[in-house]
């Protein structure tokens, strides 16, 4: 149901999101997917946009899973009516998220019992999807506290000043014994 979020399926790192893949309408959503056919070459994809925080969280493991301290995308700077979407220039653009006031951090305001629901729906997620090694799982929070599952990223970006990383390290594994464990 709308709004909705159209994407390109098979790009990563945010490639073809922007503001303009948030539609509410009929015609909006035939233009966006026709845009990402002619310019991504490939299948749309839609999916139900979902207003709440947008949480990344870090697992690690095989049999045993480990679930690292809660990252968070936050929109200081985004009027309270628009659209909160994780985009392209969002991630890549250090001159957008400073106007918008985009910034990453460790998730603040969430009770044990939320955090451990969390962490409980990763750990499924991440065996559902038979994930080996280490995964991302990017999650929206709503309001009313209800958790939703965006996507799973089995290699999210490892750089030492990146959410797996950043999240690793407050867990108290450092970069070269968080690269180590991976390997």
């Amino acid at each position: 149901k709308f709004p909705i979020l159209v994407k390109p399926l098979k790009e990563e790192a945010s490639y073809g999101i922007s503001q303009a893949s948030f539609v509410e309408t009929d015609e909006q959503f035939k233009e966006r997917v026709l845009f990402i056919h002619t310019s991504h070459d490939c299948a749309a994809i839609a999916e139900e946009y979902i207003a709440g925080r947008e949480l990344y969280v870090s697992v690690i493991g095989n049999h045993k899973l480990d679930v690292y301290p809660i990252r968070e995308l936050v929109f200081k700077e985004v009027p309270p009516d628009e659209p909160k979407i994780a985009t392209y220039r969002a991630k890549w653009d250090a001159e957008y998220r400073k106007r918008w006031g985009l910034q990453y951090q460790f998730a603040e305001g969430l009770d044990p019992a939320q955090i451990k629901a969390i962490a409980q729906t990763c750990k499924r997620i991440y065996r559902i999807l038979t994930i080996d090694g280490y995964a991302r799982i990017d999650l929206r929070v709503t309001p009313q506290n209800e958790i939703y599952f965006i996507e799973a990223n089995p290699n999210p970006h490892l750089a030492a000043d990146e959410d797996f990383a950043q999240s690793a390290l407050k867990a108290g594994l450092a970069y070269p014994q968080l690269i180590e464990r991976i390997l």
